[in-house]
């Protein structure tokens, strides 16, 4: 099956695809949660493991960081259980967590990897929700014939299993890819058909979602009432829900509808909210078409020189992101938009570029064997296998013809060869046998290197479980015999040492779970800190009922350092994130990753109380974060001003 990715001609359609995950009710996502949350406490095995990854997953539709976190104990906790089935669901998941923030590729390493232990379960049910979701990322990635495949997979197997709900959720998708390839008569019967199921079944997530796909389809037609006739019940609905991220879908589809019924500030108003939403969600595919959407429809009320701008931010993004589909569509605005400003060779410069990308996809190609999918799946194996004897029959005729005109030409050049490739192979036997000594050579210098550097690390670990956690259980053992001794001073000073027994035992697990961490590791990537500092983010926003936010931004690439200091790196943010909900009186703490060239910042900011910085401190652990870094050769600073906050700035090579 061919790999060119197809590039959508006309502007972008957000059509919301079915993701493996329970269906909303009428009930609110915070109620459902809740009640999640009180039945949690009674489940156990397996049961335990569905019902952490329930909860994720609804949190999926309002905070991404609490998902995560989570996910991850599902995952924990079916590693636990050493239940091989269960930890391929939750690879899924996070692999639903990927795609949904525009990481598609990542979101396919997942699934790849979930792959043999769902399909070998024989559960036609999981089996099918993994095939959706991997046909919704590759749909992402423009592999549309891959996405249609998968889903066509999917639906065998929902058939199989006799489920309504997910038969209802491929053929929605089913309209989602034929849409993607101008088949649009096809994708609004798949929509219908979809919207009669979820109306009987009376799945009000899904009617609301496929009310946005039926308003993708009348965009097409440009039937611009009925667009915003769907797209409105569709926002409504999810707003009822309680699902703010999918409600960007709707808004987006209303900003097209008001632009073709030339109502350009009402457009751009629905533009900009769906864009508020998508940045604030990280999915970046979707953030840089509804640039593309705005700076077209700024052009189109005379405001060049803004188009030009923001056409040229989203462009820049997309290059960054590697979202080939964006290009082209950005590349044509900026041509269009640089012929309305006299910009004549810019604009032939951008119409280049717009052509050799879109070559280079060759989405006819991709349309037809799309097509070829849907008539494979429609005749079923009894019409293939009549093709293939008839293949089969031509094929030999052919190569009887083929033989014989060979062997005529062939006599006198069979000698010949002979030689030339008697000497060919003497050579390569000699380059092959020289290759496998080299080979082996290096082979043996790159694991003496590679023992070395693991050898260095654990000694360094060594230390640090020696320095951190042994002074801790010192203490602990200091403070055990002053409670001894002071046992006759009373309630309230016995109270106070087992306070401080109790903060330093929850320090000295803390720091051995990190530890451990970084132990099990050679490496330790930036995704891997991010990742973590998102299970801190989870933890505080669960500690404090919410009340305290601690938001991630940046998405660092997947460079590593070594375990010492990607510990050490981990630990001054958690210090510094602990000393922010402690002491700042902030109710938002930001942890900022930056990338420029070898080098890597992390900032940690309030915008709480602050100090005084003249002032000497009376606790260690500004002492301890300085300590840390110096010995990781981490740059640390740290900035604060009564009234307006603290700041800590990390700098590490990488």
């Amino acid at each position: 099956m061919s790999s060119i990715k197809h590039i959508y001609t006309l502007p972008l359609v957000l059509a919301l695809m079915l993701t493996c995950c329970a269906p909303l009710s009428a009930q609110s996502l915070e109620e459902q949660i809740q009640d999640l949350k009180a039945e949690l406490k009674e489940k156990s095995g397996e049961d335990k493991v569905m019902a952490l990854k329930d909860i994720g997953m609804k949190f999926r539709s309002i905070d991404y960081d609490s998902a995560w976190y989570y996910i991850e104990l599902a995952h924990t906790e079916a590693e636990r259980q050493q239940n091989e089935y269960l930890k391929a669901r939750m690879l899924v998941s996070f692999g639903i967590l990927e795609n949904g923030k525009g990481n598609s590729d990542q979101a396919l390493k997942y699934y790849q990897d979930a792959l043999p232990p769902i399909e070998s379960s024989e559960d036609h049910f999981a089996i099918g929700a993994l095939y959706t979701n991997m046909s919704n990322a590759y749909e992402k990635t423009g592999e549309v014939d891959k996405s249609v495949a998968y889903q066509l997979n999917a639906l065998k197997e929902f058939e199989a299993s006799q489920d309504s709900i997910w038969i209802a959720g491929s053929l929605n998708n089913l309209g989602s890819r034929y849409q993607a390839v101008n088949e649009w008569e096809l994708s609004k019967d798949y929509f219908q058909k979809a919207l009669e199921l979820y109306q009987q079944l009376g799945h009000e997530y899904y009617v609301a979602l496929t009310y946005n796909n039926l308003a993708s389809v009348y965009l097409h037609f440009k039937d611009y009432e009925k667009v915003i006739e769907y797209s409105d019940k569709s926002y409504r609905s999810f707003n009822a829900l309680g699902a703010p991220f999918e409600s960007a879908a709707p808004l987006y589809n209303l900003g097209y509808g008001y632009q073709g019924l030339n109502e350009l500030d009402k457009a751009k108003e629905y533009f900009a909210q769906a864009l508020e939403i998508q940045q604030e969600k990280g999915d970046w595919y979707v953030v840089v078409h509804l640039k593309n959407d705005l700076a077209k429809t700024l052009m189109m009320q005379g405001k060049y020189q803004e188009a030009e701008n923001l056409a040229l931010e989203a462009y820049d993004q997309a290059l960054e992101h590697e979202l080939v589909l964006a290009q082209v569509e950005l590349s044509k605005t900026l041509s269009s938009v640089s012929e309305s400003m006299g910009k004549y060779k810019d604009a032939y410069g951008y119409l280049q570029i717009h052509n050799e990308v879109l070559d280079s996809l060759q989405g006819l190609e991709r349309a037809k064997e799309v097509l070829n999918l849907k008539e494979k799946y429609e005749t079923e194996q009894k019409e293939n296998e009549i093709l293939r004897q008839q293949n089969e029959l031509v094929e030999s005729e052919l190569s009887i013809k083929k033989r014989n005109n060979m062997l005529i030409g062939s006599g006198g050049l069979l000698a010949i060869l002979l030689i030339v490739g008697f000497v060919v192979f003497r050579e390569q036997k000699i380059r092959t046998k020289n290759l496998a000594r080299e080979t082996a050579l290096e082979k043996a210098m790159a694991e003496a290197k590679a023992q070395e550097n693991l050898k260095e690390q654990r000694i360094r670990i060594a230390r640090d479980l020696h320095d951190n956690i042994g002074s801790q259980l010192t203490y602990l053992t200091t403070i055990t015999d002053s409670a001894k001794r002071g046992i006759d001073k009373g309630e309230v000073f016995l109270m106070e040492k087992l306070t401080q027994m109790k903060q330093f035992s929850l320090v000295t697990i803390s720091e051995l779970r990190d530890t451990i961490w970084a132990m099990n590791k050679d490496e330790i990537s930036l995704e891997d800190i991010r990742e973590r500092t998102q299970q801190l983010a989870a933890t505080v926003h669960e500690a404090t009922d919410d009340k305290i936010r601690v938001r991630i931004e940046g998405n660092p690439t997947n460079k590593v350092l070594n375990a010492f200091v990607g510990m050490n790196l981990f630990r001054i943010i958690q210090e510094s994130v602990n000393n922010a909900v402690k002491h700042s009186e902030s109710t938002e703490i930001a942890v900022t990753f930056v990338e420029q060239d070898n080098q890597v910042e992390i900032m940690v900011e309030d915008q709480g109380k602050g100090f005084d910085m003249t002032k000497e401190s009376t606790g260690n652990g500004l002492q301890i974060m300085r300590n840390r870094a110096q010995k990781a050769g981490i740059d640390f600073k740290q900035t604060s001003e009564l009234g307006k906050g603290t700041k800590v700035e990390l700098k590490v090579n990488v």
